[in-house]
């Protein structure tokens, strides 16, 4: 099954050389493309859609770059110089290293570790390691064929299927949240649902290309008829609650129903609370507000939780509207060691 996950050289090689004879372009033009006047790579890998070999005729080609510049964070540059888009992504080798380390050493998901800001690095993180993992070096340097080997192992397709397993089960908990006042709303959340477990189902099976929108060609990869019907179901037209409901049971067959994990809500991005008199005033980024009759919430600005329970508990009404109206941000964690089980 490892071997599947990671696909050698020579199915690399291949895949890259039909991408590139397509479209009469050259290697040594691709070469060209990793030096972006950042510094020497240490490490340059093509990856992307073409080889994970689920590219077409419309597909580009990724270039995933890491050099040792501690002014850079990440840069991206798109080029056409050669009659395709080819995406370059450049990254500080040294933050690349670390953030990686990260994800096999440090608990997650936890209530300290489930910001909106640390969920999105975590899944930045993700996609950079496994485009590197999956992709083909095009330079690489020492130490950095070592780090390249040790990210093709076990690890990451532990720590990329716990990603789907944990988004699934927060993107289901959204849903029966938002069923009874927004369906439609709740439905788009619940098919996100199915479509995360679906990619924590293909990740099990060894297809590990991080990205949602080819959850379909990950299926015919593996001859699964039987998901693959059920993706093509929950994307049809139906009465939303009835279609809601398939998409939560869905979920819960594909990844479990995760009950060691809890909610914990924060405040959203932008939001400013103003308490007056018996409530609280809500505004994010000053262009709408609410008000809820509550006061004592956590300060806007932290990342304070502003409140926690297990998943599939009920949002307590006050808090309710803020949900509803998209002032607050979901995560989903285990407790330990911040709350007893």
């Amino acid at each position: 099954m490892l071997s599947a996950a990671f696909p050698g050289t020579d199915v690399l090689e291949i895949r890259l050389a039909n991408f590139l004879d397509l479209r009469g372009m050259s290697r040594d033009a691709v070469l060209k493309e990793t030096d972006q006047g950042f510094g020497p790579p240490v490490l340059a890998v093509a990856a992307g859609s073409v080889l994970a070999g689920f590219g077409n005729v419309r597909s580009d080609l990724d270039l995933h770059v890491l050099v040792e510049n501690d002014e850079l964070t990440r840069f991206p540059i798109q080029s056409h110089e050669h009659g395709t888009l080819i995406d370059v992504a450049i990254r500080r080798a040294s933050t690349v290293r670390n953030s990686t380390a990260a994800l096999s050493t440090e608990p997650w998901p936890r209530f300290t570790s489930v910001t909106e800001k640390a969920w999105n690095h975590r899944r930045r993180t993700l996609i950079t390691i496994s485009r590197l993992a999956l992709g083909l070096p095009l330079v690489m340097t020492e130490p950095w064929d070592e780090w390249y080997a040790g990210s093709r192992r076990p690890w990451l397709q532990q720590v990329l299927q716990q990603w789907w397993v944990v988004e699934a089960h927060r993107l289901a908990q959204a849903a029966r949240w938002l069923s009874d006042t927004k369906p439609l709303v709740a439905l788009t959340r619940a098919r996100e649902a199915v479509v995360a477990a679906l990619s924590a189902h293909t990740t099990e099976a060894g297809e590990l290309y991080f990205a949602s929108k080819w959850v379909s060609e990950k299926l015919k990869a593996l001859a699964d008829h039987e998901n693959l019907a059920l993706l093509r179901e929950i994307l049809e037209p139906t009465d939303p609650h009835v279609r809601v409901r398939r998409c939560l049971d869905a979920v819960e067959r594909l990844v479990g129903s995760g009950p060691s994990l809890h909610c914990v809500l924060r405040w959203a991005t932008g939001t400013h609370a103003m308490e007056l008199d018996d409530r609280t005033v809500v505004d994010r980024w000053q262009l709408r507000a609410l008000e809820v009759r509550q006061r004592g919430l956590s300060p806007t600005g932290t990342d304070d939780v502003l409140w926690s329970g297990p998943l599939g508990t009920p949002l307590p009404a006050e808090l309710r509207p803020l949900f509803l109206h998209n002032m607050v941000w979901l995560g989903v964690a285990y407790p330990d060691p911040e709350v007893a089980s």
